[in-house]
Parts: structure tokens; C-alpha cells; sequence
């Protein structure tokens, strides 16, 4: 199951918290050769702050098999400070109700099938979360191979915000929105057949309306 992680829920949830950094380190250094930080066999970058949110996939509640980043681009953006290029229209970084996703991962030892399920429970997340945030959207980048499979081809609609360029030992890396929409849920959950895949306090069930 998908569970977001906040700076609040440190004290329940460390194992996770630190088995995500762990997941990152395999994924991003030992098997794609990352120039970044890392401490104790975790890994982890200045946009880790208090205001990143973590989704995390665990079927034990103890290891991490997917994860990615999100955070509100108003207290900082990878996309904005590294990859501007990637972007035609920058206007789109002065806006308070847009979260960036950063270091979507999964542990690449699981069975391909296995990736794809929680490949889509990832995405899934994405819509759930920046429903129950009231963001308009989430943006980010990566490889234009991973926007159709992952994304696309679990019923999301992108907007791509620039041209595909060559970043490091990428061909073909672009920047794109995902705007966040009951549509899109609704169109994700028809696609997949999947449910709810974050489970919310009972209280904080109210998905808005984007």
C-alpha cells in the first residue's frame, strides 16, 4: 500500500522514512551512477526538507519498494534551480498551488510485474494527494519513455511545459505537468481498476475538486 510520509510522522514511521533513502541510494547511485549525496548507504539531496511529502510503497510496513518526492515548488523546485531549460513558459514557477515530484523509484530487483503494480500505485498517489492538497498540479521531469509508460498508459493526461533534451546519459528527458483533476482519478481508476491507494484518516477523506 502507498503511505505519505511528512516530517510529522517521523516518530511512527522511521523505518520507513530510512528504508526509502535506502531504496534511493541502490536506484540512484549503485545502479545509475547519481553524483549525489549519500550517508550511510542513503541517499538524499537538499530538496529533502520539512516541506517534502513521501510517498512510500510497503507491503510490511517496514521496506520500501517505490517511492517518490513531492513538495511545494514555493520552498524550492529541482526543475526550476537545475533543469530550466526544460521549460518554455517559467511563469509557471511563481505559482503557490503547484508541487513538484522528484525521485520516483522503485526497487528495480522486484519481478517486472510487480514494478508495473506499484509503478501504478505511484501514480495513482499522485492524483490522490494533490487532490487532498488542493494543488492544480504536480511537475517534474524525466525520461519521455517513463511519462508514456508510467504515467500515460495508467490514464493520466500530461502537459508537456518544453521539448525533449539530452540530460547526462539521457536522450530524451522532459519536463511535463500532471493537472490535477477528479477527472483524472476517475479516468486512473477505470484504467488500472485500482481504489483508493492512500489511506487517509477517515476525517481527511474529502478529496477537492481541482
Amino acid at each position: 500500500m502507498i503511505r505519505v510520509i511528512s516530517y510529522k510522522d517521523i516518530p511512527k514511521h522511521s523505518d520507513l522514512l530510512f528504508s526509502h533513502f535506502q531504496l534511493r541510494h541502490r536506484e540512484f547511485i549503485h545502479r545509475q551512477n547519481y553524483a549525489v549525496r549519500s550517508l550511510d548507504g542513503m541517499e538524499f539531496d537538499q530538496y529533502d526538507t520539512l516541506a517534502s511529502n513521501y510517498l512510500v510503497y510497503s507491503e510490511d510496513g517496514r521496506t520500501v519498494q517505490g517511492c517518490s518526492r513531492l513538495t511545494p515548488i514555493k520552498f524550492g523546485c529541482m526543475l526550476e534551480d537545475q533543469f530550466p531549460d526544460l521549460v518554455d513558459d517559467k511563469t509557471i514557477f511563481a505559482r503557490s498551488d503547484i508541487w513538484e515530484g522528484t525521485r520516483f523509484c522503485i526497487d528495480n530487483r522486484l519481478p517486472p510485474d510487480k514494478r508495473r503494480d506499484i509503478s501504478r500505485h505511484i501514480a495513482a498517489a499522485y492524483i490522490e494527494f494533490g487532490l487532498h492538497q488542493g494543488a492544480k498540479a504536480i511537475i517534474g521531469l524525466m525520461p519521455t519513455l517513463i511519462l508514456r509508460s508510467v504515467f500515460e498508459r495508467t490514464g493520466i493526461c500530461l502537459e508537456r511545459l518544453g521539448s525533449a533534451q539530452m540530460v547526462g546519459e539521457h536522450s530524451r528527458i522532459q519536463a511535463a505537468a500532471i493537472p490535477i483533476k477528479m477527472e483524472q482519478l476517475e479516468r486512473v481508476r477505470a484504467v488500472t481498476g485500482l481504489g483508493e491507494v492512500i489511506p487517509f484518516p477517515h476525517d481527511e477523506r474529502d478529496l477537492q475538486v481541482a
